[in-house]
């Protein structure tokens, strides 16, 4: 009998591993326990027989068989009812607020088992589901701790996102002065390029009205120099005229001496065809 526990405790042990590696939720952990759960009371209750088997016969070695057996039954029946007595309402308690998709005992226990032994069996199934609370409980604050250092990583991103926005805003700020001084000397230069483009328009009229005056002016000096020539011709021709008319008014006068001849072609050398005048040295 001995060997036939601890053989299937070994493949509990087993099964309980493969389903460690296996299952990693609570949920997981619990459905796998609720489908070994016959296995456990099965081999529980064995355990438990192997016990009182050996607790009787060693009772038995060591008093009258016939005086000692009984009382030591009905002390174990009486201590296994107190104990029955003082935990079972607080284990049924906790089981009504046990998981809701808890399977039922499959007629595992008999009811005419000692009440000890369901006693005994809640408390190794409790035992059990503390286990699995708590290695989910470990793994809650394995991930509480993680998530903690999470939040602190980014806290501090957060931080430095948060001094690389301030330093953005103010490199936006000092851009949008540079850009303000910068549309301002624009607007100067726009006023200053009108003026100047007004005073190229102005400087263009000087320019065309100082070309139409030069050409006024060509054109005047041409028409006054016309002017003198043909004064100048007219006054000339005149004075030819004059002149041969004296010619043939002193050639008419054949009986004029010498001297008179001389002293009248003195004064026609000396006369000034331009200034239609006589020489004032001629006279001296």
């Amino acid at each position: 009998m001995q060997t036939d526990v601890e053989e299937r405790m070994k493949i509990l042990a087993i099964n309980h591993q493969n389903e460690e590696d296996e299952g990693d939720t609570f949920a997981e952990r619990a459905e796998s326990y609720y489908r070994k759960r016959p296995q456990l009371l099965a081999l529980l209750q064995d355990l438990y027989n192997a016990y009182l088997t050996l607790s009787d016969k060693l009772y038995s070695q060591s008093s009258n068989p016939n005086n000692k057996s009984g009382h030591h039954r009905r002390h174990s029946s009486q201590v296994s009812d107190y104990y029955y007595d003082t935990t079972v309402t607080d284990i049924e308690s906790d089981l009504e607020s046990s998981l809701s998709y808890q399977q039922p005992m499959m007629g595992v226990i008999s009811y005419d088992q000692n009440p000890s032994d369901d006693v005994i069996a809640e408390l190794v199934m409790k035992n059990v589901e503390l286990e699995v609370v708590m290695e989910e409980l470990g793994r809650s604050e394995r991930r509480c701790s993680e998530s903690s250092r999470k939040i602190e990583l980014q806290r501090s991103l957060l931080e430095v996102l948060e001094s690389e926005r301030l330093v953005l805003l103010n490199e936006n700020a000092r851009l949008e002065y540079k850009a303000a001084a910068l549309a301002e000397e624009n607007k100067g230069l726009a006023s200053e390029s009108m003026f100047m483009r007004r005073r190229a328009g102005e400087l263009a009229r000087c320019v065309l009205k100082m070309r139409e005056d030069q050409r006024v002016c060509m054109l005047s000096r041409d028409r006054f120099m016309g002017w003198r020539r043909g004064t100048e011709t007219t006054t000339m021709m005149k004075k030819l005229n004059q002149i041969s008319l004296i010619l043939k008014r002193n050639q008419s006068q054949s009986g004029s001496n010498i001297v008179g001849k001389k002293g009248w072609w003195e004064r026609v050398k000396s006369m000034d065809l331009f200034l239609c005048g006589v020489n004032p040295s001629s006279s001296a």
